[in-house]
């Protein structure tokens, strides 16, 4: 049963190396492969010993079994100091590699000289060869290897405890029980004497620990990596968590811009459930959030539809302790998996506070714009309506006609509005309305002689007259362009060039009809008409309401466009309101 305990052991041990080798990265730590690498060996030189035929074989694999004693031990304590410092010292090296050397050395001796082994004979019991030994002076070099090995191990590893917490915990506490195991067997072994090992069963103990150990290692240098790349790029701090949003690491430019992540140590849940408002709860926060996201784009789908090497990032801006940070969070990946996630931290206080201040220069510089704009606006407006009124006060016939038919034009259009006509956006509207009083700028070409006339105008006398409708687009044309927008520019030229035309082609100047007429063309010639029936002037009387409107719905479909009369009708009260308080301000 012995035989086949150490064949078994040698089989499972080099199963072990083997998914090692598959599993290990080109980051994975040396000492770890070349634990690996001596397990079987060791194992071997058990099972070896255990079917040696005589003496000489037996002593082989007993010193392979020193051998590896010797070095299994200096590789676990390497490992060990690797995690704590990241990289040992060589003279530190040199010398643990020198001393192991030198008690092996005593082990060569066995079978020269009696410093190692005094006596050794070849025995064989129940079919399991052996070694009868009586020790000599130089072998207990090799307990004091032994002992030294796991007083520095242990001693690294409960410093690190306390002060280390860059350091997994859980890896410490399995680096723990690996030295417990270890010191135990070789001490429990060699003062008991027996026949019969545990050190291979040990071994296999080992690979299953360090297999485990190695699978959270390769996070953390991960971890390291990457936070190395990121202080080289620039000043960017950087942080990782496991999928179980368990603390990883981070670096030291996380730790300057967010100092309660020095607290934290590895392996522990990354929370802070006594203060929502820390950091580490606010980045918790932003984790969840992106798990979320990333569950939300990944419903419905079946599980081979998803792959980890899809790339999802989420970003945030921070502000805190007068700082603005631009938080990243994304998925840290090794080897086209998701291993956890990844938080990159950027200090953008100078940008953002340089683009803000830029924005509010913009935005102020907008405003004086806007307020030049605006006053250069009203400086033409009022240059346009003075050039309006002056037309008027020409016109001994029309007084006041100017500002009626503007209130006119903006009671059609309220009504208008109501009913959402086509075409009649709001932009349309404040253009037709600031367009109005620009209608009979043409008439200061025409002669004083006729446009004062009290009586009818003779027919070449209204064919004088007539000319003022294109001489208005002219007049609007030319103080217009270039100070306005084009779209107000043509309205305004529209409604001053064919606001005389009818909507069966009889109008002037150009007798064009339907609606070739312009939309606001047509709303003012309802306006100019009305405002003329309605008024008194010094060669008629006003006509009534009721007669006025008459005439305009008789007028539907010949002078004016039929689809306007609802829109006239449905402002018949506030026309004759506004027309009765204006009578009454005449009075």
């Amino acid at each position: 049963m012995v035989v086949q305990y150490y064949f078994v052991a040698f089989i499972l041990s080099i199963i072990g190396t083997l998914i090692f080798v598959w599993r290990c990265k080109s980051d994975t730590n040396i000492y770890f492969l070349l634990l690996f690498l001596m397990i079987p060996i060791c194992s071997l030189a058990f099972y070896q010993m255990s079917i040696s035929k005589n003496l000489e074989e037996a002593l082989v694999a007993n010193n392979l079994t020193i051998l590896c004693g010797n070095f299994l031990s200096l590789f676990i304590l390497l490992s060990i100091v690797s995690m704590y410092e990241g990289s040992i010292s060589k003279v530190f090296t040199i010398f643990m590699y020198t001393l192991s050397f030198l008690v092996y050395g005593g082990a060569l001796t066995i079978g020269r000289s009696g410093l190692y082994y005094k006596d050794v004979k070849f025995k064989v019991v129940d079919g399991v060869s052996t070694l009868e030994k009586v020790y000599g002076p130089l072998h207990a070099s090799f307990y004091v290897l032994i002992l030294l090995h796991a007083i520095i191990g242990i001693g690294v590893i409960a410093f690190s405890f306390k002060t280390n917490k860059g350091v997994s915990y859980k890896s410490l506490i399995f680096f723990s029980a690996i030295e417990i195991i270890s010191l135990s067997s070789y001490l429990l072994g060699n003062i008991l004497g027996s026949k019969f090992s545990l050190m291979p069963a040990e071994c296999l103990v080992f690979q299953i620990i360090l297999l485990i150990i190695m699978e959270d290692t390769s996070l953390y240098n991960i971890s390291r990596v990457q936070a190395s790349s990121l202080i080289d790029k620039g000043e960017n701090g950087f942080l990782s968590v496991s999928r179980k949003l368990n603390f990883i690491g981070s670096n030291n430019t996380a730790k300057v811009f967010f100092p309660e992540l020095s607290k934290l140590r590895v392996d522990k849940k990354f929370n802070d459930k006594d203060n929502e408002y820390s950091i580490i709860s606010i980045l918790h926060g932003f984790i969840e959030e992106f798990m979320e996201k990333c569950d939300a784009e990944h419903s419905g789908k079946n599980e081979h539809e998803i792959h980890d090497h899809e790339h999802h990032e989420d970003e945030h801006i921070l502000e805190r302790d007068g700082k603005i940070y631009k938080i990243i969070v994304e998925h840290l990946m090794y080897q086209n998996k998701i291993k956890g996630y990844q938080i990159s931290i950027m200090d953008e206080t100078k940008e953002r506070k340089y683009t803000k201040l830029l924005q509010q220069y913009n935005q102020r510089l907008e405003r004086e714009v806007a307020q030049k704009t605006e006053h250069i606006q009203e400086i033409q407006d009022k240059m346009v309506l003075g050039i309006a009124d002056i037309v008027e006060n020409r016109d001994a016939n029309t007084g006041g006609h100017i500002k009626r038919t503007s209130v006119v034009v903006n009671i059609l259009i309220e009504e208008m509005k109501k009913d959402h006509m086509e075409g009649l956006d709001d932009e349309f509207c404040r253009c037709v309305i600031k367009a109005a009083p620009m209608h009979d700028l043409g008439k200061i070409a025409v002669p004083d002689a006729i446009l004062n006339k009290p009586g009818k105008f003779e027919p070449e006398e209204f064919e004088e007259m007539k000319k003022h409708a294109a001489k208005g687009a002219e007049i609007v044309h030319k103080v217009l362009a270039d100070v306005e927008e084009p779209r107000f520019q043509l309205i305004a030229e529209n409604v001053a060039h064919y606001h005389h035309e009818r909507w069966d082609g009889s109008g002037y100047p150009d007798g064009i009809k339907g609606e070739t007429i312009p939309l606001e063309a047509r709303i003012m010639a309802i306006a100019d008409v009305y405002d003329a029936l309605v008024s008194k002037r010094c060669y008629k009387d006003s006509m009534s309401f009721e007669q006025a409107f008459n005439i305009i719905e008789d007028g539907m479909g010949k002078h004016f466009d039929e689809r306007l009369n609802k829109y006239f009708l449905a402002a018949r009260e506030k026309l004759e309101a506004y027309y009765k308080e204006a009578i009454r301000e005449q009075a």
